[in-house]
């Protein structure tokens, strides 16, 4: 199998048509999408409707649950939660039940996705260091599975014998006695600094990975924003990539 994996959307849409267009343009022909629709940005049933087209797969994410009123926003930061509160107000009854028909995690071929982690992904712990990935590789089975939530690019392998540790090459080829923790990063919202776009490229055939940058139209995006009524200070971190 051969698949484009995205995460983090986040109602970006100049973001999500590019990364669409440009996989559309290496010619693969499947997505799957680690949840996180909508949230922050101004297109929230936009993405939502471009992603039910694009994608085969959509596992949910915790600002889709929070925008269905399935994750309590008094957890969330006051940024968030406001981006919440008019997400609710402006996406659709058809979009609405869309979000809550999304499972938590999806099993393909020998990949496994999921939004946050897999041992409780109800919970949407965050994935930072080396010993919050170790953890988490006895909860799955297959080789490969793909996080997003965090919305930083990072890989992790373990080793047959429990050797853990961060991967920084790529693209890098997918070696048999290993299993792996990749975080894809964020379409539509990413947090290391770089403002481009993420998103991966699995070749389960030739046994490879490739975490894609992209550029998009930033200045649009954050207009939209703006314009919508949202904090600011969500159309200044699209820039400044964090």
């Amino acid at each position: 199998m051969k698949a484009a994996i995205i995460s983090d959307i986040h109602s970006n849409l100049e973001a999500l048509q590019a990364v669409i267009k440009d996989i559309k343009k290496r010619r693969i022909k499947r997505i799957l999408c680690l949840g996180d629709l909508v949230g922050y940005g101004a297109n929230p049933d936009e993405c939502i409707e471009l992603c039910m087209r694009e994608t085969k797969i959509i596992v949910a994410g915790n600002h889709d649950w929070a925008a269905i009123g399935k994750t309590d926003i008094s957890v969330f930061n006051p940024v968030a939660a406001e981006a919440i509160r008019w997400t609710q107000k402006n996406i659709s009854k058809k979009n609405f039940n869309r979000l809550n028909k999304l499972e938590l995690i999806e099993t393909v071929d020998s990949i496994l996705l999921v939004h946050a982690s897999p041992q409780k992904p109800e919970q949407w712990d965050y994935l930072f260091t080396l010993d919050e990935f170790k953890r988490q590789f006895e909860f799955f089975k297959t080789q490969v599975c793909f996080v997003g939530h965090s919305h930083i690019p990072s890989v992790v392998f373990q080793e047959a014998n429990g050797y853990t540790d961060f991967l920084r090459d790529n693209p890098f080829p997918l070696i048999d006695n290993r299993k792996y923790i990749i975080n894809i990063g964020s379409v539509g919202q990413p947090r290391d600094l770089d403002p481009r776009a993420s998103y991966a490229i699995y070749d389960g055939n030739n046994k490879s990975i490739d975490i894609i940058r992209l550029d998009y139209n930033i200045p649009l995006a954050q207009q939209k924003i703006i314009d919508a009524g949202l904090p600011e200070v969500l159309a200044d971190r699209l820039l400044a990539g964090r």
